[in-house]
């Protein structure tokens, strides 16, 4: 039985330092993923995705338990790659750099259906990387790792309308720039 974040984060707080590696390897990958959509540079997702880890593991005695961790680890991520990009004077970049769409090794589609929706959704997530800052992230936690918007709202501290209102905008941008294609099944 796969122990619970909760279970995790108390085997944590009460000394077994070893067990936040649980929670490392589950969200690493995914973290990472958000965290360089924001700052399009690898070397410094990977280091704003590790000092997200160790800032987690610091202040694990404030995450509520009644509460998924990923958003709470996401809002940490956020926050450190807006201070990252800040330092550094840039909020919005609009190239699609060393951004490849991720696939498994070997893994071909078996079908033209499989190959014209991994197309698509390469082409979805490039368009999804030229908008702006704001609403590229609200997209990658709404979409990719299906964050609710409050808690999207909440990792990003603003309100819940700020949220909607920046999904409404990705939207329209993204119906501006994807040509709209019917496909046959």
């Amino acid at each position: 039985m796969k122990a619970s974040d909760g279970d995790i984060v108390r085997e944590v707080l009460s000394g077994d330092r070893d067990a936040f590696g649980h929670l490392v390897r589950e969200y690493q990958s995914r973290l990472f993923g958000l965290v360089v959509m924001m700052v399009r540079e690898t070397a410094g997702a990977e280091e704003v995705t590790q000092d997200a880890f160790v800032r987690a593991y610091a202040h694990l005695d404030s995450y509520d338990e009644h509460r998924p961790f990923y958003p709470w680890l996401a809002a940490i991520a956020v926050r450190l790659a807006q201070n990252w990009l800040r330092r550094r004077g840039r909020t919005v970049r609009r190239e699609c750099d060393g951004l490849e769409t991720a696939r498994e090794p070997g893994a071909a589609p078996e079908a033209l259906t499989g190959l014209i929706a991994s197309e698509r959704s390469r082409e979805v997530w490039e368009a999804v990387a030229t908008l702006p800052s704001g609403e590229r992230t609200a997209v990658m936690l709404y979409y990719r790792d299906e964050m609710t918007v409050s808690d999207i709202a909440r990792a990003l501290g603003v309100t819940i309308g700020t949220i909607k209102t920046l999904l409404f905008r990705a939207r329209r941008h993204l119906r501006e720039t994807i040509p709209y294609r019917e496909t046959s099944t």
